[in-house]
């Protein structure tokens, strides 16, 4: 083989590997660090107290540092004064105030939610139990978990208190997270399309000042979006706009300084950093005290957790802890402008010693008129639309990402949530039923039934959420739920029946009909695996369509993307399940589904990447993720969220395939039916578009070459050729 023939043929081998090595890349990271890190959240080390003194008061403590796996750090006050100040400094988590504890502020601010005065002289029957849920709303229920029990086993009854309570427009602490999120999306992702599309704007003499701008213009967007638009955040905005500031800054100034290092490829460790290492760390989704100690040391490193906890000091803790976030961001701001610029001096240096005269830039390879090495073919546009073009592919990334999710999860609370109420009697379940929806009003959707066995199969089947068995004299009431059918519905449904339960002064016992396992914990599995599934599809879809558009001919398309699907599923399950232990059994379902999923949505890109190339990301990645995840019934419960969510979720592919593995996993595949149907029409519907469209384009070429001269002189053989190929 001549050396002219193996060149082209490396180049294509290398353009492919690319193609298919990128997109495996980015999702073995993001399923591995985020199903390692949160599968199975359990605390460790969680910084408690209990308030009191005496024999009472030591006990607790001991017993609460002598528990299976250390999940706390207990620790001993004498005041319940010192309690809030700690739990307000976020020193502790939370506190046990046992009773006839010293409180110099009893009569004056010691209140629960809902106002009532604490019952501190109640005869030493009630703890209180302190919280802070703007710290942390699943910290708050890790304590409750933890220091109830410890107060049960004094015959203690446990009144909640909250010194620093999440508001009504933000009951899950999400406005801080996707303020967060979005701030490192719109730094890194920004510079990102800048390095390919723009290069010399990555020189630092004009880094700066862009990106200063476009970190401003975004601060605004976000606040906008999470405060006046959705209502997630009210309040502080001059502190929350120079956060989100400072964040975006730094982080688009550290991706500038990794694309010197590792050039196109730079995203990877980008992304690695600021979002599937970072979400994990940022004590916003989960607390910091129930993941692998490796990110409570990234808790204190990484951009994204200084965000957030910035942010969240800010907005409901008086600002008090938001300077050391704020330093935070400031090194990494420092650091990565000296590193920059060292390494652009270094370049420099290194060039002036192999200077050939077409002054190349060292910093960013294009020459020094500011265009690359080739020849332009034509004149570039002004500056400022370059500018506006390439930050309009951000700018709607960030807006979509925000505005959509956080519309759809920072107000969790129950709508029309279908339970049953069990009586012995129809007459008897019908009166219940029709006093709780008076109480209840719209959250919930209550039906009547007279059997507990028909109570139990609809939650199987997952029409109702759960059900309360009304009790017979002298027994307890049963709360019938399926944790397997999300946690966050398990929740709403346990507190609200125990509620009622105890204003009725009836004991109650929990049955969970379809548990979850240890190693899924919070339920979330399912929704990482349809992720990871979803990402494989579209990601090599769009990069295809920018590196090796003539693999989109329907030709090639289905075989390759066949042979991808079937490999992707296969290393998401194994990452998942034999490597990190977070899926148990049932892998070849899993695999079947994966592979279909994959499948699907790399047609579904396919179709958008022929009008689009490139930028058939942005309505694939609203469909399937900013759309898809509130939607799914994954991480929020799907009662949970605005009616068009709810809407959505009978329709798009995300919501199918994580029920489709939910019904697998914890209920033996039943009702999996309806989810493989709407994957089939999307996947069915993609496949016949992508072939009218190979045949239209085909057919357009076919006529376009007819009626070109140039193409017909170009078609002819040269004379001798076919005696020469005979040869």
């Amino acid at each position: 083989m001549s050396e002219a023939g193996a060149t082209p043929r490396a180049a294509n081998a290398a353009r492919y590997g690319f193609v298919f090595a990128f997109p495996f890349v980015m999702v073995m990271l993001l399923v591995g660090i985020y199903v390692s890190a949160m599968h199975a959240p359990q605390p460790h080390d969680l910084p408690v107290a209990v308030v009191g003194s005496g024999a009472q008061a030591e006990r607790s403590v001991a017993a609460l540092d002598a528990a299976d796996g250390s999940p706390a750090d207990a620790r001993l006050l004498r005041s319940v004064d010192e309690a809030k100040r700690q739990l307000h400094d976020r020193e502790i988590a939370g506190a046990l105030v046992l009773p006839n504890s010293s409180d110099s502020s009893d009569s004056s601010d010691s209140s629960d939610n809902s106002g009532n005065p604490d019952s501190d002289g109640n005869g030493g029957t009630t703890a209180q139990l302190w919280t802070a849920q703007a710290a942390g709303a699943s910290q708050t229920m890790t304590v409750s978990q933890l220091l109830t029990p410890v107060a049960a086993a004094s015959h203690l009854t446990v009144e909640a208190h909250d010194v620093a309570p999440l508001p009504q427009d933000d009951q899950s602490g999400m406005g801080v997270l996707y303020l967060s999120v979005g701030a490192m999306l719109a730094g890194y992702m920004a510079v990102t399309v800048a390095s390919s599309g723009m290069p010399r704007l990555l020189r630092l003499k004009k880094l700066v000042p862009v990106l200063a701008g476009w970190s401003a213009l975004m601060s605004v967007v976000i606040w906008t979006l999470a405060g006046p638009v959705i209502g997630a955040v009210s309040g502080h905005a001059p502190e929350v706009l120079g956060t989100a500031f400072l964040g975006i800054f730094a982080v688009g100034l550290t991706q500038a300084f990794l694309t010197r290092l590792f050039g196109p490829i730079a995203v990877i460790p980008g992304i690695t950093l600021f979002m599937f290492l970072g979400v994990p760390a940022s004590n916003l989704a989960l607390s910091i005290h129930t993941m692998p100690g490796f990110f409570g040391f990234l808790h204190h490193v990484l951009p994204l957790p200084a965000v957030g906890e910035a942010l969240r000091a800010i907005v409901y803790f008086d600002g008090d802890g938001a300077g050391v976030h704020l330093l935070t961001l400031g090194i990494w701001a420092l650091a990565a402008l000296l590193l920059t610029a060292g390494v652009d001096l270094l370049k420099r240096r290194k060039a002036e010693g192999k200077t050939d005269g077409t002054g190349t830039d060292a910093a960013t390879g294009e020459d020094a008129a500011g265009t690359p090495g080739a020849p332009a073919a034509r004149k570039a546009p002004h500056p400022a639309v370059q500018y506006v073009m390439l930050g309009a592919f951000p700018f709607l990334m960030v807006v979509l990402m925000v505005g959509l999710m956080l519309s759809g999860m920072h107000k969790p609370l129950p709508r029309d949530l279908p339970v049953a109420v069990v009586a012995d009697s129809a007459r008897a379940a019908e009166q219940t039923a029709q006093g709780l929806e008076k109480s209840l009003g719209s959250s919930f959707d209550i039906r009547p039934l007279t059997s507990a066995d028909e109570a139990k199969r609809q939650i199987r089947d997952r029409g109702i959420a759960g059900a309360y068995v009304l009790p017979a004299p002298g027994e307890k009431a049963q709360i019938l739920s399926a944790g397997g059918a999300g946690m966050s519905q398990q929740q709403v449904v346990q507190r609200t029946f125990a509620q009622i339960a105890a204003q009725q002064g009836v004991r109650t016992e929990n049955i969970d009909l379809a548990p979850l396992p240890a190693h899924d914990g919070m339920g979330t599995v399912t929704l990482y695996l349809a992720i990871g599934f979803t990402m494989s599809g579209f990601i090599v879809v769009t990069i295809m369509s920018a590196a090796a558009r003539e693999l989109l001919r329907v030709s090639r398309l289905l075989p390759v993307l066949a042979g991808w699907a079937v490999l992707m599923a296969t290393a998401v399950w194994l990452l998942a399940g034999p490597v990190i232990g977070a899926v148990h059994g049932h892998a070849w379902q899993i695999l079947g589904l994966g592979a279909l999923m994959v499948f699907t949505v790399s047609l579904v890109t396919a179709v958008f990447a022929r009008f689009l190339g490139p930028l058939a990301v942005i309505p694939v990645v609203t469909l399937m993720m900013f759309l898809g995840v509130p939607a799914s019934n994954g991480g929020v419960a799907l009662h949970m969220v605005p009616g068009f969510f709810q809407a959505l979720h009978g329709v798009l592919p995300l919501p199918a395939v994580v029920e489709a593995i939910r019904s697998v996993l914890y209920f033996g595949a039943d009702g999996i039916g309806g989810h493989l149907g709407t994957l089939a029409l999307w996947g069915g519907a993609a496949l016949v578009l992508n072939v009218a469209l190979d045949l239209f384009q085909h057919r357009r070429d076919r006529d376009k070459d007819l009626t070109d001269p140039a193409a017909l002189v170009a078609a002819e053989p040269a004379p001798g050729a076919n005696a020469e190929a005979l040869r």
